[in-house]
Formats: structure tokens, sequence, C-alpha cells
């Protein structure tokens, strides 16, 4: 049921805004660099870098001379890994975390004219992201010993929490063609843990350098 919700919010705000003057539809992908951040009985501790992609769509919506309203839909993958002792054999497990997640970002842009060739894009917002599936593989001696799904939900008995939530921090370049690049860093601050002391955290966190273009929706006449 949220799911079906969520589509038919996304598919509303799409029509929406596309019916708006100059308004453009723009498509990426990149690379993601991602970790969690973990916070236990007052220790904090932040996961090794996992990597992985992303790719989506986006709205960009005039909004007076140099800013852009900009929502958007992406596919991404939140990949991390951990070193821990295993208190029951006393050896190293490298763990590795997968998380595939469907962001909804909501951001605002501003475009720093920067010569003929285009604009700084400088910019930031919210992403809310829904969890779609996640594993988890352990490693012991270079050996993998457990490859499993992930369960999410908020029952005691679920790995993570269903919904992730994080600021945006933008930084980039848009030619005149509508080619751009762009810097995203994501700061989570949903907590992950379901139940538990309330007091213990853990958050995504990203880095996701995306290639994208931007096509205008107006009709030629």
């Amino acid at each position: 049921m949220r799911k079906s919700l969520l589509i038919t919010a996304i598919f509303i705000l799409i029509v929406n805004f596309v019916s708006a003057q100059n308004t453009r539809l723009g498509f990426t992908a990149g690379p993601v660099a991602s970790t969690m951040f973990q916070k236990v009985s007052g220790k904090k501790h932040m996961y090794d870098f996992g990597y992985a992609f992303t790719a989506g769509a986006l709205l960009d919506v005039p909004m007076q001379k140099h800013g852009s309203f900009q929502p958007g839909i992406n596919y991404i993958m939140k990949n991390s890994k951990d070193t821990y002792t295993d208190p029951t054999t006393n050896k190293q497990v490298l763990a590795k975390y997968s998380l595939t997640y469907i962001e909804v970002p909501i951001n605002v842009v501003f475009r720093i004219p920067a010569g003929s060739s285009g604009n700084v894009l400088l910019g930031g917002g919210v992403a809310p992201a829904m969890a779609i599936k996640g594993k988890t593989t352990n490693e012991i001696d270079n050996t993998i010993t457990k490859d499993q799904g992930l369960n999410f939900g908020d029952e005691t008995k679920d790995d993570f929490g269903q919904y992730d939530f994080g600021i945006n921090a933008i930084a980039g370049y848009e030619f005149n063609n509508g080619f751009f690049i762009q810097l995203n860093y994501n700061h989570g601050i949903n907590r992950l843990f379901v139940g538990g002391d309330p007091e213990d955290k853990l958050y995504n966190r990203y880095f996701a350098l995306r290639l994208g273009y931007l096509i205008s929706c107006k009709k030629k006449k």
C-alpha cells in the first residue's frame, strides 16, 4: 500500500511539473561511494566505503533567473563493509552490506555564470528513500561463509528500517548544451536500527558523482 501511494505521488508530481513552462527533463548515472556511521553504547564507528552505482531522472523547473527546483527519482545502491572479531572463533570477519533504495531527492540548485561554456552548480535539499532489497556477505579468511538477504521493516525481527532520509549538498558544472557533471554528498539522518536502545544509531552516508543530460519538455510549435 505504501509503495503504491509513493508511486502515485511521484507520478502526480511529474505530470504537474512537466506541464510547467521551460521545464527540462534530465537523466543521470554514475558511481557511488557509501558508508555507514554507527554509534553503539556511546562508541562511534565508521564503516569502510563500498562502491556501487546509481541512475535516475529529474525535472529542472526554473526559479527566478539563476535557480531551479529539481525533484527526481533515483535507483541507488548504498554499499559498505566492516571488519570485526567473531567472539566465538576469535577470527576476523569481513562483513559486506549492499542496500538498494528508490530515492526521491527534492533539491534547489543555483547557477553561477562561469565563462561562455556554462554555469557552476551549487545547491542542496532532502532525499527520502525506500529500501527495496539488500544482502550481507560475510568473509572469513578470504572465504565466503554466508550470503543472505536482509529484511526491511519496522518490526524487531527486521534487520534495518524500511525508510531512509538524508540531507543533500550538491556542486557541479552544467554546459550550455545540456550536459552536466554533479558531485552529491548525502548525509543520512534517519536511524536504520529497528528497536533496541534508542540511543544506538546507524546512518547511511554517501558520495555520488553523476553525469547527466537535460532536454526541454516544451513542445515545439
